[in-house]
């Protein structure tokens, strides 16, 4: 007599029987049916939500590096405005590059150093942003009232976004004077004349200094036309005039180097003209 728990499994052995005993063709079939099979679903269902999820990019999944304080612009918001990047696909495989490329023309990004995905469609960003050091102190040309204007630059003479300072915040930086220059370039770009370029290069190195030594302005000292190189000199807030001379890194045999003339900067009266092309052997700084 059989007993009922032989009776349960009996229809399962059948079912195995009948697959031993199919021929070798069906057994390679089977696993064809179901890549078929499965290929068929994706392209049902599986694309169709990969597709509506990940087809653009969300700017709240975007991460870049902590702007310093200066930068107040939402810096996310407008790259994926004017950029257009809500038409890019994550999935693509060109999306890294252009988003760099995309955060790159921001005026306020000096370079990206990398873009990376993330799981849950996050975007790591990484920038290295722009410091302005100066302001160029301007007059708008065939302005029947003469207004001045400040046009914001950093250490390689790259204009910078202007509205984002308050006039009164001019006052925190180095001024740039140069007579009888503008630009009507765009920001993002150089201001375009070799004086405030050369200008910007030295205000990025006495800008931290800037409180400590009364720096009001960098201008242009003597005739440019007369040498290869500027030679530029600065004005305290007490009125006093220190000749420096040649830009950082551009000074001629026997001129002191930038660190050099800072030292001597330092160390002197800053309400007296002095020449810190002259630097005595005080000021020379032993290696």
């Amino acid at each position: 007599m059989r007993s009922k728990e032989s009776e349960k499994y009996r229809p399962v052995r059948r079912l195995l029987g009948r697959l031993i005993k199919a021929p070798a063709a069906f057994a390679v079939l089977w696993p064809v049916l179901l890549i078929v099979g499965g290929y068929a679903a994706w392209h049902r269902w599986g694309a169709v939500h990969v597709a509506g999820k990940y087809s653009g990019i969300d700017p709240t999944m975007i991460q870049v590096t902590e702007p310093p304080p200066h930068v107040r612009t939402n810096l996310v918001k407008t790259v994926y405005r004017d950029t257009a990047m809500e038409g890019l696909s994550i999935l693509d495989r060109q999306a890294t590059a252009k988003i760099a490329s995309a955060f790159s023309m921001h005026p306020w990004v000096r370079k990206v150093i990398g873009v990376r995905k993330l799981p849950g469609g996050q975007i790591d960003v990484r920038l290295e942003y722009r410091c302005p050091v100066a302001m160029v102190h301007v007059y708008k040309p065939n302005d029947p009232e003469n207004r001045s204007y400040f046009f914001p630059v950093d250490g390689e003479g790259v204009l910078l976004p202007g509205n984002e300072f308050a006039e009164a915040e001019t006052r925190n930086y180095i001024y740039i004077e140069v007579p009888d220059v503008y630009t009507s370039n765009a920001v993002g770009t150089p201001f375009g004349d070799a004086s405030v370029e050369a200008a910007s290069s030295l205000a990025a190195v006495l800008s931290p200094y800037r409180e400590q030594t009364q720096i009001r302005s960098i201008g242009i000292f003597g005739d440019p036309r007369q040498t290869d190189v500027l030679q530029m000199e600065l004005t305290m807030q007490s009125g006093a005039r220190m000749t420096w001379g040649s830009p950082p890194g551009r000074e001629v045999p026997g001129e002191p180097t930038a660190q050099m003339k800072l030292k001597s900067l330092l160390s002197t009266d800053q309400r007296e003209d002095a020449d810190l092309r002259v630097a005595s052997p005080a000021h020379i700084i032993k290696r």
